[in-house]
């Protein structure tokens, strides 16, 4: 078995330069070598987000997990596209086992997505399972981390915002105005941005929040752990899914928050106008929460 590195101080862009030296080795063609890049890079960027708590720089089993549920439960792609860049990771963790960087190909029990959509419709919260996950909220922890814990919440309900999206939320984002506040939510690519809707509750639950939060001059992400540091999006689901036992709710995580607020918001809202709110480049992508 080939001798295992320290993972911490394997750098990402190392990492990456090693990958593609792996596939020009295998001859691959050019094309193939540039769109397994690409999606190596891509996987490595939203690592970047789950790592705020410190996890090892070298992906893990469940880092290859959680990014296929992401890529099925949170993004417009087709299924062929998702299917490449899970056909990359299989090639990603067979690379880190041969060189050593891992003790077993972390992506070995990575599956596709199905192609025919068999999934079972996102799981939906009534208003009377949305009422039992917020008293477990605000009977679950101290005054400071209830409004932590309480303003994420509202942020994926009554906004839809994604996980990555409250990991990656700056004090700047929320912007003071005439009516009260508004909600900046910054895209993946550069200079790309939207508005999310601000109705008074999660308005009130953010103000409360930031009157509590830890004075981190040189942390501006919104979220922060008790020590000043940020949420990773890892930390955020393990809040979700905890709060949501406490409830006694089955089968809820943070992804279902975010469908909640869509459905919510199509009973109540041109496709159109909810595609734009929750950041879907086209309304198709609501037909699962039909």
């Amino acid at each position: 078995m080939p001798s295992v590195q320290t993972a911490t101080t394997f750098v990402d862009a190392t990492l990456l330069a090693q990958f593609q030296t792996y596939l020009e080795r295998a001859e691959l063609a050019p094309t193939t070598i540039r769109d397994y890049s690409a999606d190596a890079r891509g996987f490595m960027r939203w690592l970047e987000l789950q790592r705020a708590d410190g996890a090892a720089a070298v992906p893990q089993t469940r880092d290859f997990e959680t990014f296929r549920s992401y890529l099925i439960l949170e993004t417009d792609q087709s299924t062929a596209t998702i299917n490449r860049r899970l056909h990359t990771l299989r090639v990603l963790g067979r690379f880190l086992y041969t060189q050593g960087l891992a003790p077993e190909n972390p992506a070995q029990t990575l599956r596709l997505a199905p192609r025919v959509h068999q999934e079972a419709p996102p799981r939906v919260l009534d208003t009377y399972e949305v009422a039992q996950l917020i008293v477990a909220v605000r009977a679950g922890a101290s005054r400071r981390l209830m409004r932590r814990d309480y303003a994420i919440i509202e942020l994926m309900l009554q906004a839809g915002l994604r996980v990555n999206e409250v990991a990656q939320l700056n004090l700047q984002d929320i912007v003071p105005t005439a009516n009260g506040l508004r909600l900046v939510i910054q895209g993946v690519a550069e200079h790309h941005f939207r508005q999310a809707p601000l109705n008074e509750t999660l308005a009130r639950a953010l103000r409360e929040y930031l009157q509590v939060r830890p004075n981190v001059p040189q942390v501006q992400t919104v979220f922060v752990s008790q020590q000043g540091r940020p949420l990773s999006t890892r930390s955020i689901q393990r809040l979700v899914e905890a709060y949501a036992k406490a409830a006694q709710l089955e089968e809820v995580n943070a992804y279902s928050l975010r469908h909640t607020c869509a459905k919510k918001m199509l009973d109540e809202n041109s496709p159109e106008q909810v595609a734009k709110w929750l950041g879907h480049k086209n309304v198709e992508a609501l037909n699962k929460y039909r």
